[in-house]
């Protein structure tokens, strides 16, 4: 889109005031002071309002092109120019020679440039420097006046003042205040419940500590909000991390929960030893990255240097919250919903003509029959129709969160009831993160020094910790004595670590130097390590068996039985070990070579708790089951059968390694069941697959190495543990101050279901789990069923309840009758109420195989609507024969009590809530309306008030009603309203039947 540069005019020369310029002219013409400066005005701020929905719009009536402009249109957005800079979606832009200028660093360099190059190639141009933002995230404090006019000049808003205005014109002024009060109210909740996330944000920017700075003239202390990109900081203490930082000497542990929702502490590494040539990548190079808003719990030789790559909104942590940010507003903007109006005021024209035919015949002023067409065109379109939705979305949302389940982008919900095919890794997912060593076969004196040295274990707070495989080890070689060498592991094998070693105990047989590590990649599926032991160096390797088969220098008899061991379900890994003698630098390649077989150590893959349960209910709803994960291909089988994914006979469901890209550009890749050796790549093409052929996906992950994958799904659920710090200042923290406490109750007491805080949601995922339970997944697919039908359902009642509004506005002004404004303020509340609780539903435990409708513009939907309406227009037919026999209907302009009146009242609300009644959709998605106890009580409430009214039990009641006794009419009328909600409840019955389940 071309970028173009506005000024903007005078208020004098807007076009928004030209109304303004004509209206005496127009009073001159017309002789009219009241009616045509009203519309005239109200035209002029129609004009004004365009402005603020459409930034086109706002340029054509407010700027100018200009070569010294104070606006700029990108992207389609008009941005504010300061300083030839400009702010769009929290990221600042440079405006230079016409040209516009991001201003983010370009992080995919050379691993050389960030070694040395950088001391004579700026990372960042200076002239650049100057207008860099501040590191940290600029969020302005929100007012309730100026977030309370951003939601009082929304279009849907400005429409349902304009109806309070017609009512008003049209004397109903009781109605007028009733809604707009309801309509303020409602707004005002909604920017309470805004400012607090709001708040809530900002109390997410990082505090600001002092750094130490080298420049060339030496170490100097700045604040950490003054760091700029491409500067070189060192960290002598365990701090949050005040922006993304490459680590360029050193090493350290960071706990990174506050962005994955993992709290495992994390090893990080220096570059030293990678390749010049490389080019940086983020995904791949996470090792080396220190992210912005992590804790450092652990610092080697207590000093690191660091670069810096991001500061402020492009960090990960900045985007992540301008994600959040982005997602605390659902919003209706759908082609579907907007064709459905479409079709409802077709309808209305249709109506409204005729009401103005026959207006005119009655001699109606042109005022008079203008207004009344006004009125029901204007009463089809059903204006609660976004904030219904949103609060349908916002209770999935609430009830995902009870459950420990924090969505971060609201949007996806519907998604989930849409989901037919779900995708599992294997470790973490569908069986124990913690996993148990069954035993280590074929040991060698050399084994027991690959287990010691080969890991990325902790020492912290002399507890040990880090990936729960090696933790495993380290417990299990706890308790066991190695035979072939006699060696007891219990004290020796707390040395570790490179960043950690303890060389004050004493007790120690053995003492080992880390002198290289080459982290476990999910990519090369091994790590290595070359260490010092005696005055000797030496290589240990470990990894999949069949990547450690290609480094051996002999391959020994015994090893393929690996691959028994793996068709009995043990998780295999492969060791292997040598002398080495050449000093560093240390080529990968040369270390790697001619190893030595250290022996297999087996675990055992134990199925997660309701793992199987939940496979089992995902298959009889029709869902495809599919497992993807970087294990062997006969474990993964093995572990398929046990969890029922596939047959005990079935071994050509599954593929492995390299052949996964020949069978994805197959048409038969959906008979694949199990993908093993899949890397992080390999899983992101899987879901783009299956999307490809018109699935509707879910992927659940540990959110680690299945971030691709997470993020190309429609439904990407990370699975976290809770929370579990082994440092108390690197706990979340639950308490807050006194102020922060009372934001949260506020928070709460407003049913705040938005909300959420850094390190409940992922970066990996739209949905982050808190649970170790698979039935977290079903609980999404639940709730996303839930929402689908809810908005099926909240379509079908507004659509029913404009309609037959529209209708019965016709009829009466046609026949010169209205309605009481007690009446119209009653019927408005009781409507009201039922909507309340419509929303208040819960999902049924079993998930049907039956699956919701995915669109409002189906023969369901249309056939029951059309036959449902008739149905009402018939009854409404008849009751106004019946009136015709019993009174003379006079055309009356002010309002009057009469047994038309009343009887016609009493019939339109209780087809209105009869909408409800019958198009509420339960069982095989959710709980019955019988089950349903709040809703189904309300509506007996409200049908029970008709009736109070319909049998004048209180006439002091009927009175303020504006009603009369109807006398002879009550059996009648009672046995129409009656037939009405049965017919309409047995055509809604049979369309449900026939074209929805």
């Amino acid at each position: 889109m071309k970028n173009c540069f506005y000024r903007v005019r005078p208020l004098w020369k807007r076009v928004y005031v030209y109304p303004i310029y004509v209206l005496p002219v127009l009073i001159r013409l017309t002789n009219s002071f009241h009616v045509v400066p009203l519309f005239t005005i109200l035209f002029a701020i129609f004009l004004s309002l365009l402005t603020c929905w459409s930034d086109k719009i706002k340029i054509l009536f407010t700027a100018d092109l200009s070569n010294k402009p104070t606006h700029i249109l990108f992207n389609g957005k008009l941005c504010l120019i300061s300083k030839n800079t400009f702010i769009f979606n929290r990221s600042k832009y440079l405006i230079e020679q016409g040209n516009i200028i991001q201003l983010v660093p370009d992080t995919k360099k050379r691993f050389k440039f960030y070694k040395s190059e950088y001391k004579t190639h700026s990372y960042v141009e200076d002239r650049f420097l100057q207008h860099w933002p501040k590191n940290y995230f600029s969020i302005e404090s929100p007012t309730f006046v100026k977030m309370f006019s951003q939601h009082a000049t929304t279009p849907f808003f400005v429409f349902q003042v304009f109806c309070g205005i017609l009512w008003c014109l049209d004397e109903y002024v009781y109605q007028a205040l009733f809604t707009l009060i309801m309509l303020v109210a409602v707004e005002a909740g909604l920017v309470f419940q805004r400012i607090i996330i709001m708040k809530q944000f900002k109390t997410m920017n990082h505090k600001t500590v002092k750094i130490d700075l080298s420049t060339e003239k030496g170490i100097k202390q700045i604040d950490s909000y003054d760091i700029i990109p491409g500067n070189i900081i060192r960290i002598k203490s365990c701090i949050k991390v005040p922006c993304d930082l490459l680590l360029l000497r050193g090493a350290c542990a960071v706990n990174e929960a506050i962005l994955t929702g993992e709290s495992v502490p994390l090893t990080k590494e220096d570059i030293v030893e990678v390749e010049d040539q490389r080019i940086f990548d983020f995904e791949k190079d996470k090792k080396h990255v220190l992210f912005a808003g992590t804790e450092i719990i652990k610092l080697d030789n207590n000093v690191i240097e660091c670069f810096v790559l991001n500061t402020g909104f492009d960090t990960v942590q900045g985007k992540l919250i301008k994600k959040m940010m982005c997602n605390e507003e659902i919003t209706v903007n759908d082609i579907e919903a907007f064709g459905f109006i479409g079709m409802l005021l077709v309808f209305a024209l249709v109506a409204a003509i005729y009401t103005c035919k026959e207006g005119l015949k009655m001699g109606k002023s042109g005022y008079k029959v203008f207004l009344e067409c006004i009125l029901i065109i204007t009463n089809v379109v059903p204006t609660e129709l976004p904030l219904e939705l949103s609060m349908a979305v916002n209770s999935c949302v609430s009830a995902l969160k009870e459950l420990g389940i924090f969505c971060l982008e609201p949007f996806r919900i519907p998604y989930a009831g849409k989901v037919n095919v779900c995708c599992f890794d294997k470790t973490g997912t569908l069986t124990e993160t913690a996993l148990d060593v069954s035993q280590i076969k074929f040991t060698t004196p050399f084994t027991a020094d690959v287990l010691r040295t080969c890991n990325t274990l902790i020492n912290l707070d002399n507890k040990i910790t880090g990936d729960p495989q090696e933790v495993a080890i380290y417990e299990y070689m706890n308790k066991i004595v190695l035979k072939s060498n006699n060696i007891t592991l219990s004290e020796d094998f707390a040395v570790l670590d490179k960043l950690f070693i303890d060389t004050t105990n004493k007790t120690f047989q053995y003492k080992y130097t880390i002198k290289k590590k080459f982290l476990f990649s999910s990519e090369l599926k091994r790590m290595t390590v070359v260490y010092e032991c005696n005055k000797e160096t030496y290589v240990s390797m470990k990894g999949a068996p069949e990547v450690i088969k290609n480094y051996l220098v002999t391959v020994p008899d015994c090893y393929d039985d690996y691959e028994d061991y793996a068709k009995n379900g043990y998780r295999v890994i492969a060791l292997a070990h040598k002398p080495f003698k050449k000093r560093t630098p240390f080529n990968r390649a040369e270390v790697e070579e001619n190893l030595h077989f250290a022996g297999f150590i087996l675990f055992d893959c134990k199925i997660k708790e309701h793992a199987k349960e939940t496979i089992s209910d995902l298959q009889n709803s029709g869902h495809k089951v599919v497992m993807i994960t970087g294990d062997n291909i006969l474990t993964a089988l093995a572990v398929a059968r046990k969890l029922g994914i596939i047959n005990s006979d079935d071994d050509k469901v599954g593929v492995e390694g390299k052949d996964i890209d020949k069978v994805l550009s197959l048409d038969i890749f959906e008979q694949y069941k199990v993908f093993a050796r899949a890397d992080p790549e390999h899983k992101e093409k899987i879901l783009e697959r299956y999307n490809k052929k018109g699935y509707f996906t879910l992927m659940c992950g540990d959110g680690t190495n299945d971030v691709g994958a997470l993020k190309s799904a429609h439904i990407g659920v990370a699975l976290v543990e809770a929370q579990i710090s082994t440092k108390p200042k690197i706990v979340i923290k639950e308490h807050s101050t006194p102020k922060q406490a009372l934001l949260q109750k506020i928070a709460g007491e407003m049913n705040d279901q938005t909300q959420i805080k850094m390190g409940d949601a992922s970066v990996a995922a739209p949905f982050t789990a808190k649970t170790k339970s698979l039935e977290c997944i079903l609980n999404v697919i639940r709730q996303g069923r839930s929402a689908l039908v809810t908005t099926i359902q909240m379509y079908k009642i507004l659509a029913l309840n404009s309609l037959v509004n529209a209708f019965s506005l016709s009829v009466l002004d046609c026949m010169g009758i209205r309605y009481g404004e007690y009446q119209l303020v009653v019927s408005g509340l009781l409507v009201a109420l039922a909507f309340t609780f419509l929303s208040k539903n819960v999902p049924l435990k079993e998930i049907s195989k039956k699956r919701p409708l995915t669109t409002i513009f189906s023969k369901y939907m249309m056939l029951s609507i059309f036959l449902q309406v008739i149905v009402h227009i018939f009854s409404y037919l008849i009751v106004l024969k019946r009136l015709k026999c019993v009174e003379t209907i006079v055309y009356e302009e002010k309002f009057k009590p009469s047994v038309t009146n009343t009887a016609l009242f009493l019939l339109s609300t209780s087809q209105q809530i009869s909408t409800f009644l019958v198009n509420y959709i339960g069982r095989p998605f959710r709980e019955s309306l019988v089950e349903n106890r709040k809703l189904m009580g309300c509506l007996c409430l409200l049908y029970g008030i008709i009736f109070y009214i319909l049998f004048d039990v209180n006439e002091e009641f009927s009175s303020m009603m504006e009603v009369i006794s109807l006398d002879s009419l009550k059996s009648f009328l009672l046995f129409v309203i009656i037939t009405d909600l049965g017919v309409c409840f047995f055509i809604e019955k049979i369309c449900f039947r026939l074209f929805m389940i």
